[in-house]
């Protein structure tokens, strides 16, 4: 079964607020028919890339756009909306954190080199893109570089760097950065309610409108103030590396992707940074970030690395930043 991790759709597939600026833009590419044939949409993940996607997708298959919307009416738009336009391609891969298979992108070949069967575009979206291997970016590039007529493809990416240099010259880069807290703060609300303590979502979920949202509808941001507090019994001593690194791999009280808990490890101690907690010096503090930069790209790699002894190593040495205290 395939997964998308950002929200989808209604009849009319709509951006968000904070991605006006994006949709301007591309707007008036599509309506002067200038519009790229490959665009890579890149920028952290949970700031709503998938649903910009197909946004784009359905408005370049409708039949009658309305205010530059696709109409939500057509028999396209029906099409899109139960997901079974002919015309639209989606290449994800079999499960979350798995490669894009090669086969999948020669799929993708395939519908390329085809006729649109309604007459129209075709559109490509690929998500996350960063997920293709080697032999799938080099499958690709056949049809980057020999794009048939009318063929859209969209390129949705949480880490462009990952991508390989030559699928990125051979696309537009289109970014989205992670939007205000003015920007976002006005949906958010709307969507969870104003009892809802908003910044304190938007800190925890750094400013990805998207994961806070998620952290209210799960128990995220239980998770997340559980693992805070295990960050302070390290500092205070009150527990061991190997105790917590054992929690987190097999009991898993905080997230089943390790990936993500790295990433709140490290909005930590970017945060104690900003604020001058008490570690060694800010010099350690910063060639810690540094480490878990290098520790979230193995997680990510096709390595396998032991979890576990990783934790062990990370935590030892969160701890080890304030043996002073």
């Amino acid at each position: 079964m395939c997964f998308v991790s950002e929200q989808l759709t209604p009849a009319t597939a709509m951006h968000y607020p904070w991605q006006d600026t994006q949709w301007t833009s591309l707007l008036a590419q599509v309506e002067q028919q200038r519009i790229p044939h490959a665009l890579i949409l890149g920028g952290p993940k949970h700031t709503g890339k998938y649903q910009f996607a197909l946004t784009l997708a359905q408005r370049m298959l409708c039949e009658s756009p309305v205010g530059g919307y696709a109409c939500g009416s057509c028999k396209q738009c029906h099409l899109v909306t139960a997901n079974n336009h002919p015309d639209l391609l989606k290449v994800l891969p079999e499960d979350e954190g798995k490669a894009i298979r090669i086969d999948s992108v020669r799929a993708l070949g395939e519908f390329a080199s085809k006729t649109s069967q309604q007459g129209g575009w075709k559109v490509v979206i690929i998500y996350p893109a960063e997920s293709m291997n080697q032999n799938s970016s080099n499958a690709l590039l056949k049809n980057l570089e020999e794009p048939g007529p009318n063929t859209l493809l969209l390129l949705v990416c949480h880490e462009p760097a990952r991508l390989s240099a030559t699928v990125k010259s051979r696309c537009r880069i289109v970014k989205f950065p992670v939007p205000t807290i003015t920007q976002s703060r006005p949906w958010l609300s709307q969507v969870v309610g104003q009892d809802q303590d908003i910044k304190q979502l938007l800190d925890f979920a750094e400013g990805r409108p998207l994961l806070a949202l998620q952290l209210i509808e799960t128990d995220l941001l239980e998770r997340r103030h559980a693992f805070e507090g295990m960050l302070d019994d390290l500092a205070a001593h009150r527990t061991t590396p190997l105790l917590v690194a054992e929690k987190l791999v097999v009991k898993k009280p905080v997230a089943n992707d390790p990936v993500v808990t790295v990433d709140w490890l490290y909005s930590r101690v970017s945060s104690d940074i900003r604020s001058g907690q008490g570690a060694i010096s800010s010099r350690l503090m910063f060639r810690y970030l540094d480490r878990l930069i290098q520790a979230k790209k193995l997680l990510q790699s096709s390595a396998n690395p032991n979890v576990q002894l990783l934790w062990e190593e990370l935590l030892l040495n969160w701890q080890l930043l304030f043996v002073t205290r």
